[in-house]
């Protein structure tokens, strides 16, 4: 389960964390530990570099409730068991995936839990069609999963709807608050965002196009093994538009040369899984304006840590190229 180091809180406290939670899922206290990845959750390696345990996540402070990291698990768990291949959850000695715990010397709770480790590479190492296509067909089947899976009472994830992804009230942050916008920028945003507004209305949430989902299929959220994606990092899935997940992958993908041949073959796994309608199709490219005015939002309350401050002037002028689009009628 490769991953880049992307920094944004202190390692020494939170390899502390991870530490103090170890020994609720049977584990040393002393493993070897490395930070592996961290945007929303700080992730560490569990054991050497050569012989790798498993993952530990730190969640975020105050982004998820622990009910809803369960609801996170108990997805994923149930996808594994109807055959969607995700990573698999490593309980506590209680019998709950999620541990609270807090460091030593320290009054602070933090959820901790623990994931077995994957072999594979990157979506980024292969970044076939071949590759997208296949993780069309896992996303197709991941959504229809969530349509006939029946949650515990007590599931509880967040919706994805209009008012959650842009403006005041954006789960990520308001793209508005973003200080590095110009003026004329902000106005191309607000006008963009006022036909993403009244696109997703008019097409609604009916049960063909608005279900449980990934929620941030990511490249760094595939990995491919033994030449099949698995996906990881459900922490943003929930309630929200079936096509979204497509249109978090070709955010990052705007304005380059392949980002048509990504949509093509991505498209064409997951009709080998489930149908999709041309009209629904049609909604591709308002779905990744409103990514990447999310985005927008998350660079401006994540501006203090340092993968914000690398990614927002891409960001920037990803949503500025994707406006001029929507607003010339060419997306």
């Amino acid at each position: 389960m490769p991953g880049v180091a992307l920094v944004t809180e202190d390692c020494s406290a939170l390899s502390a964390v991870v530490r103090a939670a170890l020994p609720r899922f049977g584990l040393d206290a002393e493993l070897p530990l490395a930070v592996i990845h961290q945007r929303e959750n700080a992730v560490f390696r569990l054991g050497a570099a050569e012989a790798p345990l498993g993952v530990a996540r730190v969640h975020r402070r105050g982004y998820r409730t622990s009910v809803e990291i369960r609801s996170e698990l108990a997805w994923m768990e149930a996808l594994r068991e109807a055959g969607v291949r995700t990573p698999p959850v490593c309980r506590g000695c209680d019998g709950d995936g999620v541990q609270t715990v807090a460091a030593p010397g320290s009054a602070e709770l933090r959820d901790v839990t623990v994931l077995g480790w994957l072999d594979g590479t990157t979506l980024e190492e292969d970044a076939s069609q071949e590759a997208y296509r296949l993780i069309g067909r896992t996303s197709a089947s991941i959504q229809a999963h969530g349509r006939q899976w029946a949650p515990p009472p007590w599931f509880s994830r967040p919706t994805w709807h209009v008012d959650a992804l842009i403006g005041r009230d954006a789960l990520w942050g308001d793209y508005a608050a973003l200080e590095v916008l110009s003026a004329a920028q902000l106005e191309l945003m607000h006008r963009a965002a006022a036909i993403v507004r009244r696109r997703l209305d008019a097409f609604g949430r009916g049960p063909d196009r608005f279900g449980l989902t990934h929620g941030d299929l990511m490249p760094d959220n595939i990995l491919m093994v033994d030449g099949a994606p698995v996906v990881i990092d459900f922490d943003d899935s929930g309630y929200g538009w079936y096509l979204y997940d497509l249109a978090t992958l070709l955010a990052v993908k705007v304005g380059a040369p392949d980002y048509e041949l990504v949509r093509e073959a991505w498209l064409e796994g997951y009709r080998e899984v489930a149908a999709l309608p041309e009209a629904h199709r049609a909604l591709i490219d308002t779905l990744v304006m409103a990514r990447l005015l999310l985005g927008l939002g998350w660079m401006h309350t994540r501006r203090d840590t340092l993968l914000a401050q690398q990614f927002t002037d891409m960001t920037v002028a990803l949503a500025c190229w994707q406006a001029e689009r929507v607003l010339a009628g060419e997306a």
